[in-house]
């Protein structure tokens, strides 16, 4: 099959045989519409010869397929390309489920037998239709009757609702517009992978949900409540909430029980207005867990806690000179709020309490509160919280021996299994920060190094501490002018939103880049605001973290307790990262590639080093040859690890 199909480099030289010039963009164009088939590219190139442009979806090439393709296929066999067209990927018993048809397998097996449009992929039980079959099949279910299609679009909601599938089964009942049933899908979810949804289409879809259907089902509009604020819709959320008072007010029937567990969640939903002012929150925790009975319907223990944000403490830290109190409410608060959510974000007051005597410099202290950290979240789901200690583990490694848990391929890996987008994020921004402030640029994930991070769906409370480490990554680029000009705006909405501690990062940063950039005096209004800020709570670490950029500055301030404090461990900082650093003869390879030395030099095999870094054997042999190339290492694979390890220091 693979000997039918063009690749990227095929396809552009075919094209040139042709006398087509097609610019790389077209030709990755053209490649996705194709794949490759020889076919759909001779119509696609016929087509651009005739008409000047590569066809777009709207192009009759389309119908030139469909009567060549499918046109003359039995009716039955037409009938089921065009419902299962619509799915990407399908097995037979799925097939059978949608179509209501037994002889599913038959089909699929006459229709592969019979052209390479549609095919099944290497695990043996999945099929997928070629771009230009699935657009042709999806073009011939629009010309069903309403009514069909809306039966076929509710058998596959109920199908991927079954399979916990429950993005695709909410996109499927929105087409059916079975709201009851959409609704279902959401309280079953409770919302987590809603918040990977355009806000915009949750809310045209709650537009043609009828009143009435919301009101019967009063734990979706919990759901959607708690959804609409991580939005920052909060008319919207305040609209549910009296749409859920109504219903709670029009059933009688409700017992007493049932009453007080809708009530108090809608307290405790609430309580996310008062967000980041933890006595405010408190209080609404309190009410909600005198009236529940039962674990919040609308919150799942193993959902986001800190909305995206990598860090508790920038989060709840509200203003100069309240870390004490602060850490004595979360303290107090967050066992009630465990009560009535079976134990969500288990762990927080644990990690911010560790955060702040980190950025204090309390080592010893913040590692101890650390490991105590990661032993409540250790095996109960608490994802995000686990996350949060991975950004302290990282940033106190900096400065302190802290046992290595996890390299971020061994994270990233584990992470992947659980599908959820807001995790990745979260774990992309912690190794941004991290090779941000290590100066290793090749290391940081393309969403922050390309500074793609607009393109990415966050949550509104988290944004913030996101856009503070793209402007460490900023930064780390010598990119110095696009802080100065970013600080103004991130400055407004940490304001607004009551965030002092992000605030202080980006003042510090603004200090640096001032610096660096040769305004010395700016850069002196902007460091000894972040002081004076910084002063009341013992905050050094953050100076600390950027200590190369701010030492002449900081050289010129009068010394005090806090100054004093900074430069004795910005110059610790120093004299333990020179120590760390690798041997000049190493200076020719990239990050990854010293990274595999070091492994080398530990007598590890290559099958062992893929294991551990997340790749495959074939690729760690690649790197090491490469290795060996840049450091002009000859002879056979024992003499040259000899080698390696020689010219690290260490003993063969």
């Amino acid at each position: 099959m693979e000997q039918l199909r063009l690749n990227h480099t095929e396809l552009a030289v075919y094209a040139h045989r042709c006398g087509t010039k097609l610019s790389d963009a077209q030709v990755e164009s053209l490649l996705y519409s194709s794949e490759g088939w020889f076919s759909a590219v001779y119509l696609n190139l016929r087509t651009l010869s005739e008409r000047g442009v590569l066809p777009s979806r709207n192009s009759d090439i389309y119908a030139t397929f469909t009567a060549a393709m499918i046109d003359p296929l039995p009716e039955k066999q037409r009938e089921f390309l065009a419902v299962m067209g619509l799915a990407d990927e399908f097995t037979v018993e799925m097939a059978q489920c949608i179509t209501g048809d037994a002889d599913a397998a038959q089909i699929l097996a006459m229709l592969t037998e019979q052209n390479a449009f549609v095919s099944r992929l290497p695990d043996g039980v999945t099929y997928r239709f070629h771009h230009m079959m699935k657009e042709c099949a999806e073009r011939s279910f629009h010309k069903m009757k309403v009514e069909t299609q809306k039966l076929y679009w509710e058998r596959f909601g109920q199908w991927y609702e079954d399979q916990r599938q429950y993005l695709h089964a909410i996109a499927a009942y929105r087409k059916s517009e079975d709201y009851h049933a959409l609704l279902r899908v959401i309280r079953s979810d409770a919302g987590i992978l809603l918040a990977s949804l355009k806000p915009e289409d949750v809310l045209d879809a709650l537009s043609k949900c009828p009143a009435e259907t919301l009101k019967a089902n009063p734990f979706a509009i919990l759901v959607l409540m708690r959804r609409m604020f991580t939005w920052r819709q909060i008319p919207k959320m305040l609209e549910l909430k009296e749409l859920l008072l109504t219903a709670i007010e029009e059933h009688p029937e409700l017992s007493e029980e049932e009453r007080g567990n809708l009530l108090g969640e809608c307290d405790l939903i609430l309580s996310f207005l008062c967000y980041n002012d933890i006595s405010a929150m408190s209080r609404l925790h309190r009410s909600a867990s005198r009236q529940m009975s039962r674990p919040a319907i609308s919150i799942q223990s193993g959902g986001g806690w800190t909305f995206g944000s990598p860090s508790v403490l920038m989060m709840f830290y509200r203003a100069p000179g309240e870390l004490e109190g602060e850490l004595a409410e979360m303290d107090e608060c967050m066992p009630h709020y465990y009560k009535v959510t079976n134990n969500h974000g288990q762990g927080a007051e644990t990690i911010m309490r560790a955060e702040a005597l980190f950025c204090q410099g309390h080592f010893t202290d913040a590692h101890i509160e650390l490991e105590r950290a990661y032993a409540q979240v250790r095996d109960n789901g608490q994802i995000n919280m686990a996350l949060c200690c991975d950004f302290l583990s990282r940033r106190l490694s900096l400065h302190t021996d802290v046992e290595r848990r996890y390299t971020f391929a061994e994270r990233y890996a584990e992470l992947l299994q659980y599908h959820d987008a807001s995790w990745i994020n979260i774990w992309c921004a912690t190794s941004a920060y991290y090779h941000a402030l290590r100066g290793e640029a090749e290391e940081i994930p393309e969403i922050f190094s390309q500074h793609r991070l607009s393109t990415v769906n966050m949550l509104a409370p988290g944004k913030p501490m996101m856009e503070m480490i793209e402007n460490q990554v900023y930064l780390a680029q010598g990119a110095y002018a696009k802080v100065v000009g970013r600080s103004a705006e991130l400055l407004a909405v940490c304001e607004a939103m009551h965030y002092a501690l992000v605030a202080l990062h980006i003042r510090i940063q603004t200090a640096a880049a001032y610096e660096k950039l040769g305004k010395t005096e700016e850069a002196r209004v902007w460091l000894r605001k972040a002081l004076a800020d910084a002063e009341s709570d013992g905050f050094v670490m953050p100076f600390v973290e950027n200590y190369d950029c701010l030492q002449p500055i900081l050289a010129r301030e009068m010394k005090n307790e806090l100054t004093v404090k900074i430069t004795d461990l910005g110059e610790a900082a120093k004299a333990r990262n020179a120590a760390s650093v690798r041997p000049a003869a190493f200076d020719v390879l990239t990050a990854r590639e010293f990274e595999i030395v070091e492994l080398m030099v530990q007598r590890l095999s290559n099958r062992e080093i893929a294991e551990k870094l997340y790749l495959s054997e074939g690729s760690v042999k690649q790197y090491a040859n490469q290795i060996y190339s840049k450091l002009h290492i000859d002879g056979d694979t024992r003499t040259k690890r000899k080698q390696l390890a020689e010219l690290l220091g260490q003993k063969p």
